[in-house]
């Protein structure tokens, strides 16, 4: 398998990116480049990113959008981006990763690619993070609230690897994603992530999945405890 790059989406939280990419390089592997693609709109935190991740163990690089785009716009750029690296170099998949996550736990992005590779029915492979929203506190977990709203989960086991398989949604949590997905164009204007999930459900082979087993603590933690930007 090759390297799975990472392109890390921040609107200007330098308290959290802060955390998050230290805590990439301490828990990842199977890593390619990553690109931080900035969508603050703010010269001072386009410089600070420069100054702190151009470089480094994950060959750093910034990609700044200008003015503030907005959630839909910016991760248009992230499809071009991640499109633009398939058809340069190759890579057929990448982690996709926003500025407000940090990691409980080691995690070969190889594997993850893998499984991918595998199935090629997956749209994409994400970390489960704890329960953040109230349906999700009430329920005791971001499946399990999903499966209250009648979605229905399936583990999986395949050669020592476990992930679980839905239909419940695409998610921007920290995830592998195949070429195969972002072939699709990222749709503009409000509620883009849900609408881009109902589009490739629409295929009734599609499902999604999560990685490790249902037993297992969430890989990832949240840590965005006050949402900035646009046009989610």
């Amino acid at each position: 398998m090759m390297p799975v790059p990472i392109i890390c989406l921040t609107n200007g939280r330098p308290d959290c990116i802060s955390k998050t990419i230290p805590s990439a390089i301490e828990h990842l592997t199977g890593v390619g480049d990553m690109v931080i693609v900035d969508d603050s709109g703010d010269p001072t935190y386009g410089q600070w990113l420069e100054d702190e991740f151009i470089g480094g163990p994950l060959n750093g690089k910034i990609l700044h959008l200008g003015k503030a785009r907005g959630y839909w716009a910016a991760m248009q750029a992230v499809w071009s981006l991640a499109r633009h690296w398939t058809a340069f170099y190759g890579t057929t998949t990448f982690f996709f990763l926003e500025d407000d996550f940090v990691f409980n736990q080691p995690v070969d992005l190889e594997e993850l690619a893998g499984v991918l590779n595998d199935r090629p029915y997956l749209t994409q492979v994400a970390l489960v993070r704890q329960p953040w929203f109230g349906n999700e506190v009430e329920h005791g977990g971001l499946i399990e609230a999903l499966e209250a709203q009648g979605q229905d989960f399936t583990e999986v086991t395949d050669n020592g690897r476990t992930w679980i398989e839905h239909r419940a949604c695409f998610t921007g949590n920290p995830s592998v994603i195949p070429a195969r997905t972002y072939d699709h164009d990222w749709p503009s204007g409000d509620w883009s992530e849900s609408r881009f999930g109902q589009e490739l459900f629409r295929d009734p082979r599609t499902r999604g999945a999560y990685w490790g087993a249902r037993s297992d603590p969430p890989r990832v933690e949240h840590i965005g405890h006050t949402r900035v930007g646009a046009g989610y």
